[in-house]
């Protein structure tokens, strides 16, 4: 069935191009110009269309999640903060030599 119609469409088409010469008109300047602007926007618009996919469906993995380490004691009554980058007393008084010496 397919076959048979697109047989009949190509004749048709064929007859159609053969019977009809005498009404093709000749090729003006104008066509010309419309043919090539034609074109260039053809050309504009498919090379927009085949730009558009290049970054949307690509996966980027997410950076990996900053764990600091555990708080620490180097010795009797200091404890550093990595996340904090500093040394503290027990009783929470800064220690710039420690810090200085751990980090």
């Amino acid at each position: 069935m397919r076959g048979t119609l697109a047989r009949l469409a190509l004749a048709g088409a064929l007859a159609l191009s053969m019977t009809a010469p005498g009404l093709a008109r000749h090729w003006h300047s104008d066509d010309t110009a419309a043919l090539v602007g034609g074109l260039v926007l053809g050309g504009i618009a498919a090379a927009a269309i085949s730009h558009d996919h290049h970054h949307r469906d690509q996966y980027i993995p997410p950076a990996p999640a900053y764990q600091p380490a555990a708080p620490f004691s180097p010795a009797r009554g200091v404890v550093c903060y990595p996340r904090e980058g500093a040394c503290y007393d027990n009783d929470g008084d800064f220690l710039p030599s420690w810090t200085h010496r751990v980090f």
